[in-house]
């Protein structure tokens, strides 16, 4: 009974702790709802984790998690300090409390960043700042040198800080491909819980969860690229399963992209031409599958959608073009266009290869 009664408790305090990170309205409220208990006992709780340290209380209803360890450094960025090196060095150690499967993943993360720090920024040096809470972990790598979206749009055939986004979010983009695949912030993204590049007053954000998000605001404008990863602290992902979500057992390798519609779009106009169409799909080739996530779009053109999904297939049948989250009038316009060709709809749940289904990569 006793076991029983602390493990419910640690529920309890585990709850609140999250909701807390997440600034979920009124903690208590929440956790009554959720255990059932009052809030005279959730009160109670709370008093521990304030006395834990764990948390501290705002206001009257209001609490943010505590640091627990911080750790701030500069680093050298020379050839003579291989990003492993540096990671066993210098980093490592600040992440030591963490389970194995967590501290992977940060390896993963610092040196793919590090690595492209080293070898697109033209920065001698980079900063680094790591924080944990009780709930999770934050790193922040900053970099003065040549930010990332002016080192794309002067490498490469791009209209502007957009349509670079929109290059770089879908993977296999890199400025260097005899030294780099381009993989690196397609994978290190989608490992951690939320992943953010803030360059030339330009901030890209992915969240990781039910859905593929990224987001694009406008900051004020600094100097370099900033990077910002956070993972939980207990959490059950492993390097290996983000691999296995974008391939498959007839075509392993980075094989499936997911396109973001909506960062295709400016302001608020519609996605209606066939030259958005095809912007939209370029390097999609380098791909067997390209899901094309239409999240966030309300509406699309009849020849934005032909160019997609009846020309570019008819042009590349090797390239398997599928569409997710899409709403009614988007996907009756998408079957409007397949049905002048009588192609057959090859959507996320295709039988052909249920491995590459959409629900198999979490979009």
């Amino acid at each position: 009974m006793a076991g029983r009664t602390r493990k419910r408790g640690e529920a309890v305090r585990t709850f609140i702790l999250r909701n807390v990170e997440d600034r979920s309205g009124d903690v208590v409220l929440r956790a009554t709802r959720q255990f059932g208990i009052s809030r005279q006992a959730v009160h109670k709780h709370l008093k521990f984790l304030v006395g834990a340290n764990l948390i501290s209380r705002m206001s009257l209803a209001r609490y943010q998690l505590c640091t627990l360890e911080e750790h701030k450094t500069i680093l050298p960025v020379t050839d003579a300090a291989p990003e492993d090196i540096v990671w066993r060095m210098e980093i490592r150690d600040m992440l030591a409390a963490l389970p194995e499967n967590a501290l992977d993943i940060w390896r993963y993360g610092f040196t793919e960043i590090f690595s492209n720090v080293a070898a697109h920024s033209g920065s001698e040096s980079a900063f680094v700042q790591v924080r944990r809470t009780a709930v999770s972990t934050k790193m922040t790598i900053w970099d003065r040198g040549v930010g990332i979206f002016d080192k794309l749009l002067s490498h490469m055939d791009l209209i502007d800080e957009r349509h670079a986004i929109l290059e770089l979010t879908k993977g296999k983009l890199t400025t260097d491909p005899a030294s780099h695949p381009g993989q690196g912030i397609f994978f290190t993204a989608r490992i951690f819980d939320t992943f953010s590049i803030l360059s030339k007053g330009v901030l890209l954000s992915h969240t990781s969860g039910d859905g593929d998000d990224w987001t694009v605001e406008t900051q004020q404008e600094g100097f370099g690229t900033l990077v910002t990863m956070t993972l939980k602290n207990d959490t059950s992902r492993q390097i290996k399963d983000i691999y296995e979500r974008f391939s498959s057992q007839t075509s392993p390798g980075f094989s499936t992209t997911v396109v973001s519609a909506h960062l295709a779009q400016y302001g608020t106009e519609k996605l209606v031409s066939r030259s958005e169409a095809k912007r939209l799909l370029e390097r999609v080739d380098r791909f067997r599958v390209a899901l094309i996530d239409f999240d966030r779009v309300e509406c699309i053109g009849q020849a934005f959608a032909d160019e997609i999904f009846r020309v570019y297939p008819s042009e590349h049948p090797e390239v398997s073009i599928r569409e997710i989250r899409t709403n009614k009038e988007v996907q009756d316009t998408i079957d409007g266009v397949r049905q002048v060709d009588h192609t057959p709809a090859r959507r996320q749940g295709s039988p052909q290869d249920p491995a590459l289904a959409g629900e198999e990569i979490g979009v």
